[in-house]
């Protein structure tokens, strides 16, 4: 304990006046268990036995607590250590995530969920992908996919959640853009979750997989859908493993740059941008989705309350310590986005999208009548034309 109180620096804790406990989605919904309580518990025992304190599996890792500290103390890696070794997690949606994830990191090369090249032979295309996509072979650019065809199995529910059309959609607003990438064979899940959650372990044994993937295939740049990809495969795969050859982008970023190449219908509707932790607070990138999302409406962008890098988590978290909290989190922001009159919240992240559709459909939490919706499945709807060049325009 001592060790780790040293490293993030967590006597810093008690020298302000609390400033983490307002920005914390935890502390707001319950009054309690707030990052300054949890440091004092554990420099109270310093030197003794572990910690029990219930804000070790509820926090949600969204970095609100830093970026509100005076002191900037890294709050999430040292809860994310705190849980090392622990076996009283409980596990949203019955641990089927983390399941699938551990299962990954057990397969020796089988079991890939994106199709690709193989042993010399030629590259099979995975089922989502159809003939009007163009996907490369030795461009330098890669798509990381991610967990998305596990979210279309394990979650996936007609006309409410569908993640494998943002994987559809991703290819399909690269292509526009001139891009063309590839897709990887036997590719596994970053291992995000499985590092917040303290198994390390388990998180190498995925990572090594990836890097060597990325490797072998000889891209130099990786563009992710996922947010929490992005940033994994950025920094914490260089903190973990040092200087890696390759760049890693969220699509947003990528898209963003390229919209001058790209012609959108705009679409009557007024639109709203969540920020995903790991998109703005981790990677700090902010103006570039919403640049997309200025371009989709006729009716203009509305900004929430609270926006950018101080935005609040939707509650996925690693799918840890849910409870009522992270319902009131989901509710709290449709009241947001209807209170600033949107009545479209447009998101960036599939786990995003996952948590508002699991809450949205249920009446008792649906206080405000505002569909969530992803940027990239509303962006690829809109496109004019089509790839081989017609304008695609309904007459």
């Amino acid at each position: 304990m001592k060790a780790l109180i040293d490293k993030y620096r967590i006597d810093s804790c008690t020298q302000c006046n609390n400033e983490c406990a307002d920005a914390c989605p935890v502390y707001r919904f319950y009054g309690t268990w707030h990052p300054q309580q949890l440091a004092e518990a554990c420099l109270a025992s310093r030197g003794g036995k572990p910690v029990d304190h219930r804000l070790i599996w509820c926090c949600v890792n969204c970095r609100a607590c830093s970026d509100a500290c005076p002191f900037d103390v890294e709050f999430g890696g040292f809860v994310r250590e705190l849980r090392i070794g622990r076996k009283d997690r409980t596990a949203a949606f019955e641990d089927l995530i983390g399941t699938y994830q551990r299962m990954q990191a057990g397969m020796p090369g089988a079991g890939s969920h994106v199709s690709g090249k193989k042993g010399g032979k030629k590259r099979k295309s995975p089922e989502w992908v159809d003939d009007t996509m163009e996907l490369g072979q030795d461009d330098g650019v890669a798509l990381f996919v991610g967990c998305i065809p596990f979210f279309q199995e394990a979650f996936g529910r007609p006309d409410v959640f569908n993640p494998i059309e943002m994987a559809r959609a991703a290819v399909m607003l690269l292509n526009r853009a001139g891009i063309s990438p590839v897709l990887f064979e036997d590719e596994r899940c970053c291992g995000r979750d499985l590092y917040d959650t303290g198994d390390g372990e388990t998180f190498r044994k995925l990572a090594e997989h990836n890097i060597s993937l990325i490797d072998r295939y000889a891209v130099s740049t990786v563009i992710t859908i996922c947010p929490k990809c992005a940033y994994t495969l950025d920094r914490t795969y260089r903190d973990e493993f040092g200087a890696l050859p390759f760049e890693v982008r969220h699509i947003t970023e990528v898209l963003a740059e390229h919209l001058d190449d790209i012609q959108f219908r705009e679409e009557a509707g007024k639109l709203t941008f969540h920020d995903p932790c790991y998109l703005s607070r981790y990677r700090a990138v902010v103006e570039p989705p919403r640049a997309i999302v200025k371009r989709l409406s006729s009716d203009g962008m509305i900004e929430m309350e609270r926006h950018g890098r101080s935005a609040p988590c939707c509650g996925a978290g690693s799918w840890t310590g849910h409870g009522p909290h992270t319902r009131a989190l989901v509710n709290e922001r449709l009241v947001e986005a209807r209170e600033a009159g949107a009545d479209t919240i447009v998101t960036a992240c599939p786990k995003c999208l996952l948590l508002f559709n699991e809450v949205v459909p249920e009446g008792a939490w649906r206080q405000a009548s505002v569909e969530v919706k992803d940027l990239l499945m509303i962006a690829a709807d809109l496109l004019v034309g089509d790839p081989s060049g017609g304008d695609g325009e309904e007459t």
